[in-house]
C-alpha cells in the first residue's frame, strides 16, 4: 500500500507526541516503513476521516496530557477504544479549566456556530432551537466537542431546552449534562472577564450572520 499525505501526516503527529516534548525530526522518507505500521496508519486515517470532528493533534496529545509520566503507547493503541475514551476525557478536562483560559476554544466554537447558522440559513438566536432529525443540533455539536459550553451563554437559555428533553435521551450526549451546564453557568457568572468576552464575540457573530443572511 502506498501512503498518502494523510497517513504521512498522522505518522508525524504521532512521532511528535511520542517524543514527549523532546526535539524530533519529521519523517520524510517512508519507503522502509514496516507493513504493520502502514496498516495501522490506514486504520487510524479511516477512523479520523469518519469522525471528522476529532482534532488530529489533540487526539494524539491526549495521552500525554492525561498520563504525563507514562511511556507513550505504540501506534496500534490509537485504533483502540481506550484512545477514544481518553480523547473524550481530555476534552472534558479542558472544559473544566478556568473559563478565562478557554477564550481560544470559545472563539473557535463561535466560528463553528456561525458557519452552521449560515449553512442552515438561521439567525444566531435560533441556533439553540435548531434540530437535526429529532434532536437539538447543539447537543450533537457538544457531544462531538465542536462547541465550547461558554459560547452558548449569551445565545439563549439552554437549560430550558434541556428540561424538554427526556432524561434517558440526555445520557446519550453526556453524563449529568444539566448539572454540568449549571456549573458552567455559575463559573461564567463569577467571571466578569469571560462574560465581557463572550458578550462581545456573540454580538459580533450575531451581526455577521444577520448581515450575511440579509444580503443574500
Amino acid at each position: 500500500m502506498t501512503l498518502t499525505d494523510t497517513e504521512k501526516k498522522i505518522y508525524n503527529i504521532y512521532l511528535k507526541n511520542s517524543r514527549k516534548g523532546q526535539p524530533y525530526q519529521p519523517r520524510k522518507n517512508f519507503d522502509d516503513l514496516d507493513p504493520n505500521t502502514i496498516a495501522y496508519l490506514f486504520r487510524i486515517g479511516s477512523f479520523l476521516k469518519r469522525y471528522h470532528h476529532i482534532d488530529w493533534n489533540e487526539y494524539f496529545e491526549s495521552f500525554n496530557s492525561l498520563y504525563p509520566n507514562e511511556k507513550y503507547p505504540p501506534l496500534n493503541y490509537f485504533v483502540s477504544r481506550s484512545a477514544i475514551k481518553n480523547y473524550a476525557l481530555y476534552q472534558k478536562q479542558k472544559e473544566d479549566r478556568d473559563p478565562e483560559k478557554q477564550f481560544d476554544e470559545i472563539k473557535k466554537s463561535m466560528k463553528f456556530i456561525a458557519h452552521f447558522c449560515l449553512q442552515n440559513k438561521i439567525y444566531l438566536e435560533d441556533y439553540i432551537y435548531h434540530k437535526t432529525g429529532y434532536m437539538y443540533s447543539w447537543l450533537n455539536h457538544y457531544r462531538e466537542h465542536r462547541i465550547n459550553p461558554y459560547s452558548l451563554m449569551e445565545i439563549g437559555n439552554v437549560l430550558l431546552i434541556l428540561d424538554k428533553v427526556p432524561k434517558d435521551e440526555l445520557y446519550l450526549f453526556a453524563t449529568n449534562l444539566q448539572e454540568n451546564i449549571v456549573a458552567f453557568k455559575s463559573r461564567y457568572i463569577q467571571s466578569p472577564k469571560t462574560q465581557n468576552y463572550v458578550k462581545k464575540i456573540t454580538n459580533v457573530i450575531k451581526d455577521f450572520v444577520k448581515n450575511q443572511l440579509t444580503n443574500k
